[in-house]
């Protein structure tokens, strides 16, 4: 249980820290946000990332080791990742209006950090059972 209310504490924590090292970024106007270079970077880390846990959880399966997902870790810290990561620029900013804390969310600085974040996240999320 424990464990488990640390994963969510630490979900909320990592949004707010995608909002605070955006802040410095809020007087740009959306359209002087450059997006494609926010995607371009959103997916080298989810890609690379991507191919070397898949090589590893083969190998693993190769042996006969048994590995399964971490759904839990997976729907607290990748679905609020993966929404941040892939929502178009603006998004927040029109939800919520131009003045929150949320629409710090849609600048380039945070998209990467949370495709990094995502990353990440699906890097730990699976276990490996032994025999």
């Amino acid at each position: 249980m424990i464990r488990k209310v640390a994963i969510i504490v630490s979900s909320f924590l990592m949004v707010l820290g995608l909002v605070i090292l955006s802040w410095g970024f809020r007087d740009l106007p959306i359209d002087e946000r450059p997006e494609w270079m926010a995607w371009q970077m959103v997916l080298w880390p989810v890609i690379v990332l991507g191919l070397a846990e898949v090589s590893r959880l083969v190998g693993y399966v190769k042996k006969g080791l048994s590995v399964r997902a971490d759904r839990f870790k997976i729907i607290t810290h990748g679905l609020p990742a993966l929404v941040v990561a892939v929502a178009p620029a603006g998004t927040f900013t029109n939800l919520f209006g131009p003045q929150s804390l949320w629409s710090l969310l849609d600048f380039p600085t945070a998209k990467v950090m949370a495709a990094v974040w995502l990353a990440f996240t699906l890097w730990t999320a699976w276990e490996v059972d032994t025999p």
